[in-house]
């Protein structure tokens, strides 16, 4: 390899100073808010303080030592957090109230690990990270709000203990004011010194204001005040008695490990969008999610705590330069501390993690959910929000997280039933094929162009959005119209919408009108006749008579035919020849400017399948159809192309070039075999010359007259796809 493409895959994938500052710093930034759940933790379900920061480190050190060496995000920190910590406490709470002795709440928690390690393990490698990430908004904010409150609850239960020992002993309080000066620490060092991370400088404020307290106190303070000495790799669990883990309630620890699992997927992935958001990077959701599993499976064989992505000492591991093996850096940190910081133990008080986790909590708290309540496109989700914040406080973080995974189903399909599935409504007066009609079938499709009715549909057709398509076209339905359904924008088709649709095929049948479908795909109905698809759902006594074509132009085409047939005019047929005078261009011409006319005009006779012309030949002639039938198309490929008009006998092309020589813009293809008249500007300048100016004049404003009304409809139609 060349010297060059080293330093760049070196610059890409290697090991940097901002690696080793940003690791440092978002471990550092990691490090209280680990130990600190680790207490509240295991203080919860009786143990002692000293084993929970143990485990908070330990969680720490594995999840960002794995995460860091796939590197599926780049910069992002992993820990115990805030989420995955008051879910486990609220499962072991669950877990006692069933009746578990308090002695079997260390290994119920190991399981409960590993079987959501396991669980997240499944759901990166089966691509799940894609389905997580369309939780709506609103339920997270209301989760992790809901998450916060109880965070702030649990430290403020401990610190109110210390309360009322003050009014006995002025001294008890010093708990609750370490805890307040860890919070304005955190506070006041944020402002003034930013490049440090603050909740390490509020601890090192709150630290030094506990001890310095401590030295007026009467006596020796409670030994509870402080963490105490931290155990080194204490939670090493081996292997369980088998007797011990039958004895547990399997159906608890299992619902217990999928939501913990679902939430540590839902806030890695969330904190991982952060991460790529300020490295300009895309995270793989696959691979994150399957080695945070595998962290967890080994957290729970090691007794430790669980976690995910933390957000704020990602962002502070970002700031500081860290990229690729940034996670690594910050785990090794971290159990560098779990093997030589046990003896700080003792001078670590418990009431400075209080304050930091307090801190965390309320910075979790999404205030603005309250806010949207004021706008009325918002309410609906600030209201699913504040659902989840009071059912997580009022019962417990399970059934908020099973709320939010309801709501989450219930806002999908809000949406899908809000969006317009009539993405366009028109009579046959104002959409109309591209066949060329005569003066005559245009008048009669003027004044009876309402009983066509166009409809094209967008989005997907179920069981909601079917049903609001029939009340919508359900005053159409009641009249004896061709109505043209446009399925080129459905997405899918379910067997409920379906059978609605046949129901409004029936209806409009019973009325005396015809339901014809355009654009039928076969991935959306599973087949690209409706009527096959009708005939699929059963009970086809009665079965409505529909019509498919492949294009709208198509299904408007035989729309305007069959109306045209039931008003007693019979379209001229392909193969039906027509005389020179019944062709449009002679509509306004007297009979002495068509007989002038006809002296100047070149007979072609052209089999199926010719080419009348190719786009880019240069052009000059008018081509008038007297037999046969002639299509123009746009080529959009090699073997596509785009219908521009139609043209039967009686009707005449190729107006522009004849207006303004030049390279024709489109092809003119013979799909019927044709007899034309060719006038050229050459013969349209000889029949001028030969004294008939008059009648020159004539056929060159008839031709004018034509091009300013397509010119018209063209701009017309612009307009309606701009509306749309």
């Amino acid at each position: 390899m060349a010297g060059t493409e080293r330093n760049l895959l070196w610059k890409k994938h290697g090991f940097s100073v901002g690696d080793l500052l940003g690791g440092i710093a978002g471990g550092a930034a990691a490090l209280p808010q680990s130990m600190g759940l680790g207490v509240v933790l295991f203080t919860a379900i009786g143990l002692d303080a000293a084993a929970g920061a143990s485990a908070g480190l330990l969680g720490a050190a594995v999840l960002s030592l794995g995460s860091g060496m796939v590197g599926a995000t780049r910069g992002m920190i992993s820990a115990p957090n805030g989420p995955v910590t008051m879910l486990l406490v609220a499962s072991l709470a669950t877990l006692v109230a069933g009746g578990v002795e308090v002695s079997d709440l260390p290994l119920a928690l190991s399981i409960i690990l590993l079987l959501a390690g396991i669980v997240q393990f499944l759901i990166g490698i089966a691509g799940g990270g894609q389905l997580v990430k369309y939780i709506p908004f609103p339920v997270v904010a209301g989760l992790v709000t809901g998450i916060g409150i109880l965070m702030i609850l649990s430290q403020a239960r401990s610190l109110t203990g210390s309360l009322s020992q003050m009014l006995d002993d002025i001294w008890m309080g010093i708990p609750v004011v370490t805890a307040v000066i860890t919070l304005a620490g955190i506070v006041v060092t944020r402002r003034y010194i930013p490049k440090l991370p603050s909740v390490i400088s509020g601890s090192l404020v709150g630290i030094a204001g506990f001890h310095l307290l401590t030295q007026f106190t009467p006596g020796a303070f409670p030994a509870a005040w402080v963490v105490g000495d931290i155990p080194s790799l204490h939670g090493i669990a081996g292997v369980p008695e088998l007797s011990a883990v039958r004895q547990l309630p399997f159906p608890d620890i299992l619902a217990a490990a999928l939501a913990v699992a679902l939430l540590a997927s839902i806030d890695s992935l969330l904190t991982a969008v952060i991460a790529d958001g300020r490295t300009g990077l895309r995270h793989d959701a696959r691979h994150e999610l399957a080695v945070q599993g595998m962290s967890q499976i080994m957290i729970g064989l090691l007794g430790g705590l669980g976690g995910g992505g933390t957000k704020g000492s990602t962002l502070v591991a970002i700031e500081g330069g860290g990229r690729r093996w940034s996670a690594v850096v910050a785990g090794l940190v971290f159990l560098s501390l779990l093997l030589f910081i046990g003896p700080v133990g003792r001078l670590l008080p418990v009431s400075v993690l209080a304050g930091v986790i307090i801190y965390v909590g309320a910075s979790m708290l999404d205030v603005n959910i309250f806010g949207w309540m004021s706008t009325r496109r918002l309410r609906m989700d600030a209201i699913v929000a504040i659902t989840v914040v009071v059912t997580t406080l009022v019962y417990d973080l399970l059934v908020g997280l099973v709320v939010g995974v309801v709501g989450s189903v219930l806002l999908f399909i809000r949406g899908l039933l809000l969006q317009p599935v009539l993405h366009d409504r028109a009579s046959g007066k104002e959409r109309r094929s591209l066949k060329e009609r005569g003066g005559e079938e245009r008048h009669l499709l003027d004044e009876y162009g309402d009983r066509i009715v166009y409809a094209e549909l967008r989005g997907n057709l179920f069981f909601g959005t079917a049903d609001r398509l029939f009340t919508e076209l359900m005053s159409d339905l009641d009249r004896p119209v061709w109505m043209v359904i446009n399925m080129r924008r459905v997405q899918h088709i379910d067997t409920s919408a379906l059978h609605i649709l046949r129901q409004m095929a029936a209806r409009l049948q019973h009325n005396g009108g015809t339901m014809v479908y355009a654009n039928v795909y076969k991935h959306t109905s599973g087949t690209r006749k409706i009527h096959k698809a009708f005939t699929q759902l059963g009970g086809t006594l009665g079965l409505p008579m529909v019509k498919t074509f492949k294009s709208t132009d198509a299904a408007l085409e035989y729309a305007e035919d069959s109306l045209l047939h039931s008003l007693n005019w019979q379209p001229p047929a392909a193969g039906k020849r027509v005389a020179l005078i019944a062709n449009n261009l002679c509509a306004d011409l007297n009979s002495t400017t068509i007989e002038a006319l006809s002296g100047v005009l070149r007979p072609l006779s052209l089999d199926r399948k010719a080419r009348v012309y190719t786009q880019g030949d240069h052009g000059d002639a008018v081509y008038l159809v007297l037999e046969g039938e002639i299509e123009t198309r746009l080529p959009t490929g090699l073997y596509h192309y785009k219908r521009i008009a139609k043209i039967g006998p009686g009707g005449y092309f190729g107006s522009v070039a004849f207006l303004q020589p030049g390279p024709r813009s489109t092809t003119a293809v013979v799909t019927a075999k044709a007899e034309l008249l060719m006038l050229s500007r050459t013969a349209l300048g000889s029949l001028e010359q030969s004294g008939n100016r008059k009648a020159a004049h004539l056929i060159l404003q008839s031709i004018v007259k034509t091009v300013t009304g397509q010119l018209r409809w063209a701009r017309e139609e612009l307009a309606r796809i701009e509306s749309n």
